[in-house]
């Protein structure tokens, strides 16, 4: 786990946590958080719950899902959905009026994803983010390409990237599909951890 200066969550991050297995496979995105009444952190797709898990640490989690960063006011005994129209989680139990629908852990849709971004353009992404190693800090539109990298300033060699679809990375990182869409040639986007927010700058030809 890097080192997270901006630690946003009241649980300490070496605290274990379950992750289930379908989103570390990356089979499915990380939409549905819970924490029981003893204060175990679980981390879903959206799917059911009941399925195999993985033990990891909470900083490990929030290093490879940065958008879990965001429930710092996840209390115990509630649980949290990825809202994907609302770019932001929606957390469950909160209702007071009878009125309001249980909000649901669910993948993209058709009805949220931007008309003007093919689903299946592919993007360059950094190994080692993908798989979790580092932690994903940049987005940048450049050569044509749309690059997702961890930390450092170095271009990478094509070894160390892999292309996927943009529609996949919204899966894996949900936190970034407004940043994706808006990105232009020429131009980055760097996460703010402790903002939790995506900062442009204008990248420096090499």
């Amino acid at each position: 786990m890097s080192e997270n200066l901006y630690w946003k969550l009241t649980t300490s991050p070496t605290t274990e946590v379950q992750v289930a297995e379908d989103v570390v496979a990356l089979r499915a995105p990380l939409v549905r958080v819970a924490r029981n009444e003893d204060g175990v952190w679980s981390f879903f797709g959206p799917g059911e719950t009941d399925g195999p898990t993985r033990a990891t640490t909470l900083g490990g989690v929030v290093d490879a899902w940065p958008h879990v960063a965001g429930l710092s006011d996840l209390r115990t005994g509630t649980t949290a959905v990825w809202h994907w129209g609302q770019h932001g989680w929606a957390v469950g139990g909160g209702c007071t009026c009878g009125q309001c629908g249980e909000p649901q852990a669910a993948d993209i849709d058709r009805q949220v994803w931007p008309d003007d971004v093919p689903p299946n353009r592919p993007v360059l992404v950094e190994k080692s983010v993908l798989s979790g190693q580092t932690p994903l800090t940049d987005l940048r539109g450049e050569s044509g390409n749309t690059i997702v990298l961890g930390p450092g300033e170095q271009q990478r060699q094509a070894d160390e990237m892999v292309a996927i679809a943009i529609v996949d990375v919204v899966r894996r990182w949900p936190h970034t599909l407004h940043a994706l869409r808006a990105l232009q040639e020429g131009r980055g986007m760097e996460w703010n951890a402790e903002a939790l927010n995506w900062q442009e700058y204008e990248l420096v030809p090499a």
